[in-house]
């Protein structure tokens, strides 16, 4: 999937460029758009996000102070590419 990788890279630098201008809606419709093809480049469903978006609002509710929420690999590697 690397044209949509390299397709992303262009979309998180426009979200920067957007983001530094104040054009808040605009950088909003583009991280949905990066959300997106993230989700496909990593094989992530609608639903599996959507069950995995119940299960961290049910253990933010729950869990104790400090307690690490341990996420599906494919999760991880999503939120490691996040970060970068």
């Amino acid at each position: 999937m690397k044209p949509l990788e390299d397709v992303l890279g262009s979309i998180s630098e426009a979200i920067q460029v957007v983001r530094a201008c104040k054009c808040d809606s605009a950088a909003a419709l583009l991280e949905m758009a990066e959300l997106e093809l993230r989700l496909k480049v990593h094989d992530i469903s609608e639903a599996e996000l959507s069950a995995f978006c119940h299960e961290l609002e049910n253990r933010v509710k729950g869990p104790q102070r400090g307690q690490v929420i341990r996420l599906r690999p494919k999760f991880e590697k999503l939120a490691r590419r996040k970060a970068t």
